[in-house]
């Protein structure tokens, strides 16, 4: 699960500008929005409203950072470009040295960003274009933790009535023991790690202590976060950061969400290692039994965590679930 340097050239069709949307003890949470270098060149052609695309990244709420360009899909930025689409990626603030009810609050405050401040900002950074957002047109994608926080979007956040979620091999059944139960677990091969350089790490730190971005994905498992959230999941600690209020469990929260989009898009490798396959199985149950108005394509394919890295737009299932998917975002 070595994490090599992230490609500068992943990007290269968008122009990509970064934000504080949050600062949290003078410790600033920033977000990207990238927009299509193509539709900017148009500064001639009166532009309509672009559909908006917003991504979550993974990384068990522990490690991971919002242009990462490994964990990020290929299929996603294609799509982006071909919708002509902004695309907008957060941080948001990791355990362990934060908790579960500390990334929800950077949810809400990122959504209000979303709604109050990413047209103005998208016509302050480029004053010669006409290009807005279309707020009526959200896409929430995210993938592993990224897909957490796109579920509890989803259910928490019913101001944003987006027209479409895609959930990724997602950690969404968090109250199980695969999350709270030490014993092998192979995660990406690996046996069980031992958990005192968590330990270790948390006597360490300053008090006050804040991270929102892993600066050292780049640098291979063994000196990045990643490490560490094996170390906590293997160990059956991952609870003890997240927290265990009730409105930190998205399959909890299905039943109480009010609004809901009319779309809902799941994928999972019925051979992941690192967030069952089972649990995808049973967030799909409780989603159709409480809310059955609701559109689910839910998708089970051979492979392990990660399993769609590569993947286009244009290719086998995954050119079907766009062409669903286009019905409505």
């Amino acid at each position: 699960m070595a994490h090599p340097p992230t490609d500068p050239a992943f990007f290269k069709e968008f122009a990509t500008h970064d934000v504080i949307y949050k600062t949290v003890d003078n410790h600033d949470i920033q977000l990207s929005v990238l927009i299509p270098k193509a539709l900017l060149s148009q500064t001639a052609i009166p532009q309509k409203k672009r559909p908006v695309i917003v991504h979550f990244h993974g990384g068990f709420l522990i490690a991971g950072t919002r242009t990462y360009s490994d964990w990020f899909a290929t299929w996603l930025v294609e799509l982006a470009l071909s919708r002509g689409a902004i695309l907008v990626t957060p941080d948001y603030r990791l355990l362990p040295e934060s908790t579960g009810r500390d990334i929800l609050s950077d949810l809400n405050d990122f959504w209000s960003w979303i709604k109050i401040d990413l047209a103005s900002n998208v016509s302050t950074v480029h004053p010669s274009s006409t290009i807005q957002p279309d707020l009526d047109k959200v896409m929430v994608m995210g993938g592993s933790a990224g897909g957490y926080l796109a579920a509890q979007s989803m259910l928490l956040h019913p101001e944003i009535h987006p027209s479409a979620v895609v959930l990724v091999y997602p950690m969404v059944h968090l109250r199980d023991r695969f999350w709270n139960e030490k014993y092998e677990k192979p995660m990406y091969g690996t046996t069980l790690l031992p958990y005192e350089p968590v330990e270790e790490h948390l006597r360490n730190l300053p008090d006050g202590a804040i991270v929102s971005n892993d600066k050292d994905l780049d640098k291979g498992l063994g000196s990045s976060r990643s490490e560490m959230a094996l170390r906590i999941v293997q160990n059956g600690r991952f609870l003890d950061f997240l927290g265990t209020d009730s409105n930190l469990f998205p399959l909890e929260n299905i039943s109480r969400a009010t609004t809901m989009p009319p779309f809902v898009w799941i994928y999972h490798g019925r051979q992941d290692s690192a967030v069952p396959y089972y649990g995808s199985e049973r967030f799909v149950e409780e989603l159709r039994r409480h809310k059955p108005d609701v559109k689910v394509r839910f998708e089970g394919h051979d492979g392990d965590h990660g399993f769609d890295a590569g993947l286009t737009i244009s290719e086998g299932w995954m050119k079907d679930s766009i062409a669903e998917l286009s019905q409505y975002w």
